[in-house]
């Protein structure tokens, strides 16, 4: 074969790979598979020991929300609209230590770990695991100094600073006290604690994500509002720009809580 001809042929065995690269690609974009609460209380609910002092923090359980919103990445043109119900899952870790973790997704679950052991609730480490294009994406933050979930007894206007580490990256994180707040839900309404919790992240990920959470007197989230803007380096589609709006409202709960 002549050197034009085999040139030829490693371009077009080229295009068929880039080709099919780019058919995965669009197949494997907008893969979401909701959890309902039978599947959510299976694989994240656990209660405590008996005779384990409950702190301040919410009842264990699973709880629904009426939900609102999307994530987006600008690679493909992927959007995942959410669905319309989602669920949280209080559980219990040992000791003073409980996770609520936020399954939006079998491809997008959140977690956020305190200990409540106090009058306040202290958050000590998050994690959120993505999945896109196939290719999961986890990071997980340990915090030093800890967070403070309700920032009980401090007035409107008060806030913390607090600061979260996975390995390289990093997460400046202030809440924020807004003010006491009634919110309507299906089950009436609730006396909350309006916070903001505004992180600016630097590393794998780069960019701000903005919570406003609407808290019960234990801690349980009532109602959040968030928009999140980051740049992420994935390791299999380069850099992606990934873009969330999203609301959530408690509607029930669909476990009893362990007492």
């Amino acid at each position: 074969m002549s050197r034009r001809g085999r040139l030829l042929r490693a371009a077009l065995a080229l295009a068929l790979v880039v080709a099919a690269a780019d058919g995965f690609l669009l197949w494997a974009r907008t893969l979401a598979t909701p959890v309902g609460a039978e599947r959510a209380a299976a694989g994240y609910l656990a209660g405590p020991a008996a005779g384990e002092p409950p702190g301040r923090r919410p009842p264990a359980g699973v709880y629904r929300y009426r939900t609102s919103g999307y994530e987006r990445v600008d690679r493909l043109g992927v959007e995942r609209a959410y669905p319309a119900e989602t669920v949280r899952v209080i559980g219990w870790r040992g000791g003073c230590r409980w996770r609520e973790t936020v399954p939006i997704f079998t491809q997008h679950v959140e977690t956020y770990d305190f200990c409540a052991a106090g009058a306040d609730a202290e958050d000590f480490a998050s994690s959120t695991s993505l999945t896109y294009f196939l290719v999961p994406g986890v990071q997980r933050f340990a915090c030093a100094p800890t967070g403070r979930r309700l920032l009980a007894g401090r007035p409107p206007g008060a806030s913390r600073t607090w600061r979260c580490v996975d390995g390289a990256s990093a997460s400046a994180n202030t809440t924020r006290y807004l003010g006491p707040e009634t919110v309507q839900t299906g089950a009436g309404p609730v006396a909350t604690r309006h916070l903001r919790l505004v992180s600016a992240l630097s590393g794998r990920s780069s960019g701000a994500a903005v919570r406003d959470l609407w808290l019960d007197p234990d801690g349980l989230v009532v109602k959040e509002e968030r928009q999140v803007e980051l740049r992420v380096h994935s390791p299999f589609v380069g850099l992606l720009t990934y873009r969330e709006r999203a609301g959530f409202l408690l509607t029930g709960r669909s476990r009893p809580a362990f007492r």
